[in-house]
């Protein structure tokens, strides 16, 4: 199993929740379950790496959730495998004519489960759709979202860097830069959110460089609000101190203290 794989099992049936949260528990896995369509919504905005869906979850149709996250820009790269009924042949062919990844027949070997999730998340990774630290989508998805959107009149491209990011790491560490590039990344979303929903894209372009894909009516309210917030939110990852002098100290290639300046963002409408 890939490390520190998160997996999102959405299902009411016992004699599937119970036999594969030990499986993918043991093996390190996080594992979350969620058993209506509402809590499945809320949970697969935590960007599991994998969601393994009933086709049918009491009342609700598999494909209503699937399509709503299919719809969401931020969720549209999730892997989504399907769980149906080994007898209903027709159900498990329209779901991967609707775009499934997988179709897990029930019922079903927990290793060959187990083996088709990994090689989900590996093929994910492979295809350089998410980041592994901010979690957002990059690479052929973000350009797919830039080629789609990016040069429409009603759509708006934000971009997002952090400056002196390196001096930052260098002072402290990279899992401290890592902590940094999430706290971004979620302030990110959180702001695109707010203003305009499920429509709004946040990927991540390169090394502390973000991109934002909203409707032109949220843009000016967006760059606003990351101003407002992103900037002042960056500080409170330094010392008293060094948000008083307004520096850290760093030491050079010589081994010789320099000063550098505090993380800042350059905020910009265009494409990076």
């Amino acid at each position: 199993m890939s490390e520190q794989a998160r997996i999102l099992i959405v299902d009411t049936a016992a004699d599937v929740i119970q036999p594969l949260t030990a499986y993918f528990r043991e093996r390190g896995a996080e594992v979350i379950v969620a058993h209506d369509a509402e809590s499945a919504l809320q949970e697969a905005a935590r960007h599991p790496d994998v969601l393994l869906l009933a086709a049918t979850l009491g009342d609700t149709d598999g494909l209503e959730i699937f399509r709503r996250l299919r719809q969401n820009p931020r969720l549209a790269h999730l892997p989504i495998m399907f769980i149906a009924d080994y007898r209903d042949t027709l159900r498990r062919n329209q779901l991967l004519a609707e775009g499934a990844d997988d179709v897990i027949a029930r019922p079903f070997d927990v290793e060959l489960v187990g083996l088709r999730v990994r090689n989900a998340i590996q093929r994910a990774r492979r295809e350089d759709v998410t980041d592994t630290v901010t979690e957002l989508p990059t690479g052929l998805l973000l350009a797919e979202k830039l080629k789609e959107l990016g040069d429409r009149p009603d759509w708006c491209v934000l971009t997002v860097r952090l400056l002196h990011f390196d001096a930052f790491r260098d002072r402290y560490d990279f899992i401290a830069g890592n902590e940094v590039l999430r706290y971004t990344a979620a302030t990110l979303n959180a702001i695109a959110a707010r203003f305009a929903g499920d429509e709004a894209f946040v990927g991540y372009a390169s090394e502390a460089t973000y991109v934002l894909l909203v409707p032109r009516a949220h843009c000016a309210a967006i760059s606003a609000a990351i101003q407002a917030e992103l900037s002042p939110g960056l500080q409170q990852f330094y010392t008293f101190t060094e948000r008083e002098q307004g520096y850290v100290m760093v030491d050079d290639r010589r081994g010789h203290a320099e000063q550098r300046p505090l993380m800042q963002i350059r905020l910009q409408e265009g494409r990076p």
